[in-house]
């Protein structure tokens, strides 16, 4: 079988980096709390926004579709993670990435 090498020699090495790049915030990020922080402010913020009781909508929906069929917990994540993905208000992002941002670039 013929190994096909990248078209960029480096991209290999990039991916490695960007690895090690985001084990050392998830590391640091565990190590001083702020990660559970983090999660208690998404969780507050999606609330606040609304976007728990359009999720839980859209599970009773697809449930409701389902009808007599049984539907596993597998099957409703795969159908909601998309709806959940996109239906994220973008001011929550940006709070977040901001967030994130000045905990990775604090000086401690």
């Amino acid at each position: 079988m013929v190994q096909l090498s990248s078209p960029w020699p480096h991209e290999g090495q990039q991916q490695q980096q960007q690895q090690q790049i985001e084990s050392a915030i998830r590391h640091k990020l565990k190590s001083t709390g702020e990660i559970d922080r983090i999660h208690h402010s998404l969780h507050a913020n999606l609330t606040e926004c609304g976007w728990r009781n359009v999720i839980q909508d859209a599970a009773k929906e697809a449930i409701r579709r389902k009808g007599l069929q049984p539907i596993t917990l597998d099957q409703l994540v795969a159908e909601l993670t998309p709806v959940a993905r996109a239906t994220v208000p973008a001011e929550v992002k940006v709070k977040m990435v901001e967030h994130l941002k000045s905990q990775c670039f604090r000086g401690d």
